[in-house]
């Protein structure tokens, strides 16, 4: 990593520019920069992952200079508006109280520009057909692929049946996508590969098929030809970057000396796993910590299971007990044995082998913890019905196949359940829950947890049916701090009920 530390402490009238500190002490020249990459959705993710990455790979890699990115904004042009003045340079500070390093602060340089694709579509098509253009990337969150709620393109939507009518003019990341497969097809290229670096499960597969079903529509030679020739490899990406925070400006005026309009702060962890699967060029991102593989299976099992469900299992927890912030709830002892316990549980219900388990169970245990990066639980509790059935509903499935006890996977759900129907933390602390009002509402009348799910009645789910119910029990019966000790030691309370 490239490291442009200054010293600390200076007045605001001594505040340079980032551009002005990075043509003092650039890593590369970004004026030989070409761009190999178009990128829709330059958020805040994107800027502290992607561009972070390839911004080290380009230092790295003096000879590579074909990496730069065109970002390609579809919606709001707030980050275009505040880093256009910096000729698209922001700052990106790593922040932890778990590091041996607690700040780091560096100038970040891989995006050339970023563009209104709504604005010159016509620009963005040329840039996807080019011959310097490689790989088409993507950040638009679940909602920028237009999906239905079986992950099958929504043909009804708005903006896509806009683009279906009008297919040289898109307005969608997925019509951007078909038309600049069909020009590169139509002057004989190679084929885009097109990468999604969104939080889905097999990102790339959901996005294969939303292009397919698009491109059948306009024309089924298109799909034939996508569908033998481009690729869009599964991808796992995994990184903190909070909300933007107003205390975020202080660190590229102390660290750096500079004014910063858009700056990031995230955690020193990140992981960016790839399936290697392309249609041509690529970087060699390999050398730079970026996992290639052939198998991507048990990195969508690690991050799902010990990221993702850990991360809301925490939170349930927390706005039961009235806490607010994450690193709080996992730092009291009784929630970190009990999370410890829980991950155990987890890793003894999944199929990935128990060393690589260990790794990662290690380095969130590290990451939840850190205060440097509060999170509210409020926050990561919002829309726990589909994280359920996203994320945990799965482990418990495998929990049952496997034997696994479900007592510890269930307990935070019916934590949450709780706080839901009361409409308060344990305390009293008012709690608002953000989820459909379906949901909310059959919670409140004492739905079961497969029933608010909408699950098929089977045997299992008859197995987590009672166990919530137990545990509903157990924390009406005993608090919620009592619950979690004694599930943490075994759950004795639970036979001493049913004796």
């Amino acid at each position: 990593m490239v490291n442009l530390l200054r010293p600390p402490s200076v007045s605001s009238s001594d505040l340079g520019t980032i551009t002005g500190l990075w043509g003092e002490q650039s890593p590369y020249d970004r004026r030989t920069l070409n761009t190999g990459i178009v990128h829709f959705g330059p958020g805040r993710f994107f800027r502290g992952h992607l561009a972070y990455i390839i911004h080290n790979y380009l230092a790295q890699k003096q000879s590579q200079q074909r990496w730069g990115i065109c970002g390609v904004s579809l919606k709001s042009q707030h980050t275009i508006t505040r880093l256009k003045p910096q000729r698209f340079l922001y700052t990106l500070t790593k922040h932890s109280s778990c590091a041996k390093n607690r700040e780091e602060a560096e100038v970040i340089g891989s995006i050339r520009e970023i563009v209104n694709g709504r604005e010159k579509c016509e620009y963005v098509l040329e840039k996807m057909a080019s011959p310097s253009v490689h790989l088409v990337t993507l950040t638009i969150t679940q909602g920028g692929y237009h999906l239905d709620k079986n992950f099958n393109l929504d043909t009804a939507n708005e903006d896509i049946a806009h683009d279906l009518q009008n297919p040289s003019t898109p307005t969608t990341a997925i019509g951007f996508i078909v038309e600049a497969l069909r020009r590169r097809r139509d002057r004989k290229m190679t084929p885009l590969t097109t990468i999604s670096c969104d939080n889905l499960p097999r990102n790339g597969e959901i996005l294969r098929k939303a292009v397919l079903a698009y491109a059948e529509l306009i024309d089924p030679s298109l799909a034939e030809y996508i569908r033998d020739n481009a690729t869009f490899p599964n991808t796992v990406v995994d990184r903190i970057v909070p909300q933007e925070q107003e205390s975020d400006y202080k660190y590229p005026n102390r660290l750096l000396q500079v004014r910063d309009r858009a700056p990031i702060v995230t955690e020193p962890f990140w992981q960016f796993v790839v399936e290697d699967d392309f249609t041509g060029d690529r970087p060699k991102w390999e050398d730079n910590g970026v996992i290639m593989t052939k198998d991507i299976t048990p990195f969508l099992y690690m991050k799902s299971r010990f990221l993702n469900a850990v991360h809301s299992f925490v939170a349930c927890l927390a706005v039961r007990a009235g806490i607010k912030y994450m690193h709080e709830a996992i730092r009291q002892p009784e929630f970190h044995l009990f999370t410890r316990l829980l991950m155990d549980d987890i890793a003894a219900a999944t199929p990935v082998p128990r060393q690589m388990c260990e790794q990662y169970m290690a380095q969130v245990l590290l990451r939840l913890s850190n205060e440097d990066l509060p999170d509210t639980t409020e926050r990561i509790s919002s829309e726990t019905c589909r994280k359920v059935g996203k994320y945990i509903f799965p482990i418990l499935q495998d929990a049952y196949s496997r034997k696994v006890s479900m007592k510890r996977i269930i307990l935070p759900v019916a934590a949450w359940l709780l706080a839901v129907r009361e409409g308060a933390s344990e305390s009293g602390q008012p709690y608002h829950a953000k989820d459909t009002q379906s949901a909310i509402t059959a919670i409140q009348e004492g739905a079961a947890i497969s029933g608010i799910l909408g699950l098929e009645n089977c045997e299992h789910t008859e197995v987590v049916d009672n166990e919530c119910y137990q545990a509903l029990r157990d924390m009406q019966t005993h608090g919620l701090l009592a619950t979690v000790k004694n599930y943490s030691e075994g759950g004795l309370l639970n036979e001493t009920a049913s004796a």
